[in-house]
């Protein structure tokens, strides 16, 4: 989902890892905790860092990190993963355990077979499964209260707002006591704008937000991802917990 614009890669991750970092304790062995707070030296990194725009709640600032006391090691999924980029540059330094959900059985293979082969081999990844974020099940499933966060990263444009609202709601049976579900989309300035060639839609910062409140989720922080070029459409990550 980078256009080929693979040079977007590290500001993207690096502006994740940070982000995820007001609400996660990564793993004791992880190198999140270099990439978020950067040596002096490490000028880019500490520019991306400086320049980033945050919004947050009164709720976020004295929310526990995850994962909460006793709730055993942290674990995440990867919505609409791909090979998985985002798990392997993001995902596993953030938590102890990753499983993906991908539509195309092309990429899922290359997943397992090759992108993320030592990733599985070693556990880090547990499951990667093959469904349509339409189709994916948690209730009754291996994945019902598996999850301290859900990660939906470049995907949720393809789903209509009947299926992006009926998504989050089965979403809610995935987290355990705590969880959370994090977004990270493009933004229209306006409204929506279709996008014929591959049936996605992109939507305002307006309206995400009212998908989430016809969902039952409340914002907790919003955060604009800075070093991308001029030009592209605004990218902005949500934290979100649902409301019981």
């Amino acid at each position: 989902m980078l256009g080929g614009l693979g040079q977007l890669a590290r500001p993207d991750a690096v502006s994740s890892l940070r982000f995820l970092s007001e609400f996660v304790t990564p793993p004791a062995t992880s190198s999140a905790s270099s990439i978020v707070n950067p040596p002096a030296s490490n000028k880019d990194t500490k520019a991306i860092t400086a320049a980033t725009q945050t919004g947050s709640t009164t709720e976020s600032k004295n929310r526990q990190k995850l994962p909460l006391p006793n709730s055993g090691p942290s674990h995440v999924l990867d919505c609409g993963a791909g090979i998985g980029r985002v798990t392997k540059q993001v995902l596993v330094k953030a938590f102890d355990h990753v499983d993906l959900v991908e539509n195309s059985a092309i990429f899922v293979k290359q997943a397992r077979e090759e992108y993320l082969k030592a990733e599985l081999e070693s556990g880090k990844v547990c499951e990667v499964r093959c469904s349509g974020l339409q189709n994916v099940e948690f209730e009754g499933t291996s994945w019902e209260g598996r999850f301290d966060v859900i990660w939906c990263q470049w995907v949720l444009g393809h789903l209509t707002e009947e299926d992006l609202i009926s998504f989050f709601d089965r979403c809610k049976k995935g987290l355990k006591p705590g969880g959370m579900i994090f977004v990270k989309e493009n933004n229209a300035k306006i409204g929506i704008v279709i996008d014929e060639e591959d049936s996605s839609m992109t939507r305002s910062d307006v309206v995400w937000k009212e998908m989430f409140a016809k969902a039952g989720l409340k914002l907790l922080r919003e955060e604009v991802q800075k070093g991308f070029p001029s030009g592209l459409f605004a990218v902005k990550m949500y934290a979100l917990e649902p409301i019981f």
